[in-house]
């Protein structure tokens, strides 16, 4: 379930639905999930029934919300926007564990360069007690430490 909470929470939000109706498609969601448990426990399978079940559940509360129903045009492109959204959702996770396993050093590098749109290197160097000079060799180090990192996970979900 924390896996694919954002991702639940994201398409009915997307669709305009309230905090309120969200959660009430969230809490729909997971209790189906519970239902269905024994069919889903391939990965991929869960990923792809928690889209369907979830957009078929914001469409069913956005059709009480609203009697006339959506065009069948509308609701594909719906749901093709919810497919990249999901890779989207599952991308930034991704990157954000191996963020979590980079470790201090790297970690702290990597986000103070990339707050802000034009880091200040002397002040990066200042608060991260290293060498102005070191600052670019070491990005470059992280940043490969991060992309093995990120293609692990990829690999291993």
């Amino acid at each position: 379930m924390d896996k694919y909470a954002r991702l639940v929470y994201s398409i009915p939000s997307r669709h305009g639905l309230s905090r309120q109706d969200s959660d009430d498609v969230f809490q729909e969601v997971w209790g189906l999930a519970v239902k269905h448990l024994s069919s889903l426990r391939d990965g991929q399978t869960v990923a792809a029934w928690l889209i369907t079940t979830t957009q078929r559940e914001t469409w069913r509360v956005l059709r009480k919300k609203s009697p006339t129903p959506r065009s069948q045009l509308a609701e594909t492109e719906a749901e093709i926007g919810t497919h990249a959204e999901f890779e989207l959702v599952e991308r930034r996770h991704r990157l954000r564990e191996a963020m979590d396993r980079l470790g201090s050093p790297c970690r702290d590098l990597l986000e103070a360069l990339f707050r802000e749109d034009r880091p200040s290197y002397d002040l990066i160097a200042e608060q991260l007690s290293m060498p102005r000079g070191s600052i670019g060799p070491t990005r470059a180090r992280c940043l490969h430490k991060l992309g093995g990192l990120v293609e692990e996970a990829s690999q291993g979900r």
